[in-house]
């Protein structure tokens, strides 16, 4: 999930979010600092703490943007199984330590550079390539925080990022270095295979019964029930409670009413624009575009401008930030030129190449859509009662079938299920949003533990109760037959056909012809060029380049198929060295080898900082932010 945590996090915000991160998680690393705790923080570093506030809010804004990426509410305890939630707090560690460093060397910067790095700084640009204030002031507002607090956040920040600099600019890679990591990338390596016709060529005599009963008693383990667990399981959710939910007339039409822009279909327009330097350059370009002595597009490339630039895309006209640039667009006649226009960020030339009309909505063709908004605005609302009823219910000593029934929620009873929620004739036991939070949850809890409610869904929560564990056990012999006769046979194909592919390439090494080796195996020569270690050819796996990187010119090895039914027989026929970089490779691998050097030595300094001012965890803190204390519990 890390790796993709920022891939679908887009936007002025996402950017804005994204730029506070100075350095990658992997930088800070995972200190080894887990132990005793501060009361009134998550964490001390020196003389500096971490409150339990500001744990809470870089958590949840990482959620946020991890949802953002996955399309789904990630929650607090996906966050803890990922481990997110101590990769944020080794990276706040991390930057703290910095911090204190920073203030020990009295190592400062002004306001006034503060806000001037703002403004420079392109994660804060809009779609005109200069500062957004609306997007800072959507930042703040989804932030929480007022503007001198953010600027706080940046001050920490920017002198952070000049210590950084200052320690990893002189990072120098070695010549050898180079060298090898270019002979590693680069060689590249001819290989002649073949596959195994295991089908024609390995056949596995039937197993008799003595023969099946010794592979059974040798491989018990494999032929053993799953472990079972009888729970049951009280949901609320907001989704089912909204179908209970009484909606007036009234109140649909007074929704409606306020809300009528949102369900209205505004007008969008395919405007494309340049920006110039100067009025005068607009002008100019405006009256040979006017006159027809240029098109629109060769105007914009003599004013430095690509076409991804000219594009802005089709959008309604609350989405174009400056408001100049929106009325004049709005207000062009399809393929005209406007006027010169001084917008706010820079003076432009418009054209609009499409326009697609809006449409007012209608309260009829709307009122399904405000119902199910309000239904949820309600259940959401009516959620949260029903759990605090519920935890009366269960603090009076009521079962949950009891409060259940009482507050007319769902109550699930399973008999048996494994821990992939699964019953003993194979069927899903949970028909509940994300089940498997349940399942995990009731493979972690012993019988008669009392349980807080486990998060479910983006709207829902579970109250779980363990029941009984049924341990695995062991399947009979006779029930299992069929299933042991099978893997004892593939056991035996997998061991014959190695033991083939042993002798073919035996035969290879020897300098038998490859074709006719290929032929008594019952396969085809084949033949790949130019396969570097990264690369995985039509025909060969993974495993199957690594074999052959390991040989010599001239060199014969095997491996297993992409089915793994069969094995590959290979030959290395052409070994050829990495050759000379060009400029731009040679850059290229040389600024990939230092950002790797840049990462170790600022995780070597920053742990030594740690070390040497001393660093210490509140796990209970930690634990009650995270919810770690409730899923103990």
């Amino acid at each position: 999930m890390l790796d993709a945590l920022r891939r679908g996090a887009t936007g002025i915000v996402a950017k804005i979010l994204l730029s506070l991160l100075i350095v990658s998680f992997a930088i800070w690393g995972i200190a080894d600092v887990f132990r005793g705790y501060t009361r009134g923080s998550v964490a001390t570093v020196g003389n500096a703490t971490i409150p339990v506030g500001d744990f809470d809010r870089v958590l949840r804004a990482e959620l946020d943007g991890i949802s953002a990426e996955a399309q789904r509410r990630v929650t607090m305890e996906d966050a803890r199984k990922q481990g997110i939630d101590r990769l944020v707090l080794s990276k706040m560690i991390g930057q703290t330590a910095l911090k204190e460093y920073a203030r020990e060397v009295n190592l400062g910067l002004s306001q006034d550079r503060v806000v001037q790095n703002l403004f420079e700084d392109p994660g804060f640009a809009g779609p005109d390539g200069k500062f957004s204030r609306t997007g800072l002031n959507d930042l703040l507002a989804r932030l929480g925080i007022s503007e001198s607090a953010f600027l706080a956040l940046r001050l920490d920040d920017d002198l952070r990022q000049q210590f950084s600099s200052a320690v990893l600019n002189a990072t120098v890679v070695p010549p050898a270095m180079i060298e090898i990591e270019n002979s590693f990338k680069n060689e590249t390596r001819d290989i002649e295979f073949f596959k195994i016709d295991a089908a024609k060529l390995v056949s596995v005599p039937e197993p008799d019964e003595a023969q099946l009963l010794a592979y059974f008693n040798e491989n018990k383990m494999s032929f053993m029930t799953p472990e079972f667990r009888k729970f049951n399981v009280l949901v609320a959710t907001a989704t089912d409670l909204k179908k209970d939910v009484a909606v007036s007339e009234e109140e649909l039409k007074a929704s409606y009413e306020a809300d009528k822009a949102t369900y209205d279909v505004p007008e969008k327009r395919r405007v494309q624009q340049i920006a110039f330097k100067d009025r005068a350059a607009a002008e100019a370009a405006r009256e040979a575009l006017v006159k027809g002595t240029k098109n629109f597009m060769d105007a914009a490339k003599e004013a430095g401008a690509k076409e991804s630039d000219v594009n802005i895309g089709l959008v309604s006209k609350s989405q174009l930030i400056d408001p100049k640039i929106a009325e004049t667009a709005f207000k062009l006649e399809r393929d005209a030129i406007s006027e010169v226009v001084d917008g706010r960020f820079a003076t432009v030339v418009l054209r609009v190449i499409e326009v697609q009309p809006g449409r007012e909505s209608t309260y009829d063709e709307t009122k399904d859509k405000v119902r199910d908004k309000l239904a949820t605005q309600k259940a959401t609302s009516l959620l949260q009662e029903k759990v605090d009823l519920v935890e009366e219910g269960r603090n009076a000593g009521k079962t949950k079938k009891q409060i259940a029934e009482e507050l007319k929620l769902r109550f699930l009873e399973v008999a048996a299920a494994d821990k992939d929620g699964k019953s003993p004739e194979g069927n899903a036991v949970l028909d509940i949003p994300t089940p498997e939070i349940v399942t995990r949850f009731v493979f972690r809890t012993e019988p008669g533990t009392l349980t807080d409610p486990v998060e479910i869904g983006s709207d829902g929560y579970a109250w779980v109760e363990v029941l009984n564990i049924e341990p695995p056990k062991q399947k009979p012999f006779e029930s299992v037959k069929a299933e042991v006769k099978s893997s004892l046979i593939d056991s035996e194909r997998r061991k014959l056909v190695k033991e083939l592919a042993d002798k073919l390439v035996e035969r290879v090494r020897s300098g038998e012809d490859f074709a006719k080796v290929a032929a008594e195996g019952g396969g085809t020569p084949d033949k790949v060029e130019s396969v570097r270690r990264n690369m995985v050819p039509p025909g060969l796996t993974e495993d199957a380049v690594d074999v052959a990187f390991s040989l010599a010119q001239g060199g014969a090895g095997s491996a297993l198929t992409v089915d793994r039914g069969s094995r590959v027989v290979m030959k290395v026929t052409k070994i050829t060295p990495a050759g000379e970089l060009s400029g731009a490779d040679k850059d290229k691998l040389v600024n990939e080898l230092r950002r790797g050097l840049q990462n170790d030595l600022l995780i070597a300094f920053v742990t030594s900082l740690q070390d040497r001012l001393g660093v210490s965890i509140n796990d209970q803190e930690v634990a009650r932010v995270t919810g770690a204390d409730v899923a103990a519990n």
